[in-house]
């Protein structure tokens, strides 16, 4: 008897579970998804992961563009003419056109994840490197010990591209408070 109650506890308690999970994790995805948060940082919902086999969906993954720092997504810069414009929000939008193509893919290194999480990831569009596209845009900076997009930030600056036509603070520094 004691036995039984045992059993029924456990069947109801994996179907609670299973239940909760269903509500939270949502359905099954077919495709990856891709959310932007900022300019250098969106979630990842794969398509397949072990809740799959459950018929649940998959738990998102925050991911930050490998070797960039974008701006903040309410930054605000300002332009040659000393005029303020919402460089954050350019640069996130900028993220969500090239996340939105429908050959856009990551190659994630699980292996590094920053302080806030989120994995590396080095992304393509059209082909080309996400990173790449935003600092040559004057949307990102290099970034980190590699800094591989540095003779890319040198180019922007030198065209006046995006920020460079202005004034800015890094956004490494405006995390910390300063301002324009």
């Amino acid at each position: 008897m004691r036995f039984r109650i045992v059993i029924c506890l456990l069947v109801l308690a994996v179907m609670a579970a299973w239940g909760i999970g269903r509500a939270t994790l949502s359905k099954p995805s077919t495709v990856n998804r891709y959310a932007v948060i900022d300019g250098d940082t969106f979630r990842y919902y794969p398509r397949t992961c072990i809740f799959t086999v459950l018929k649940l969906g998959c738990p998102p993954q925050l991911l930050r563009l490998e070797g960039v720092d974008a701006f903040e997504r309410r930054q605000t810069c300002h332009d040659a003419l000393d005029q303020v414009w919402p460089c954050g929000q350019i640069a996130t939008d900028r993220l969500k056109q090239l996340v939105a193509r429908p050959d856009f893919t990551c190659r994630i290194d699980p292996e590094f994840t920053d302080r806030h999480a989120r994995e590396f990831s080095v992304c393509f569009a059209d082909g080309r490197d996400v990173g790449a596209t935003l600092v040559r845009e004057g949307l990102a900076f290099a970034y980190g010990r590699d800094r591989q997009y540095l003779p890319l930030e040198n180019e922007a600056k030198a065209a006046r591209r995006g920020a460079w036509a202005g004034q800015f603070v890094r956004p490494q520094y405006f995390r910390l408070g300063a301002t324009a």
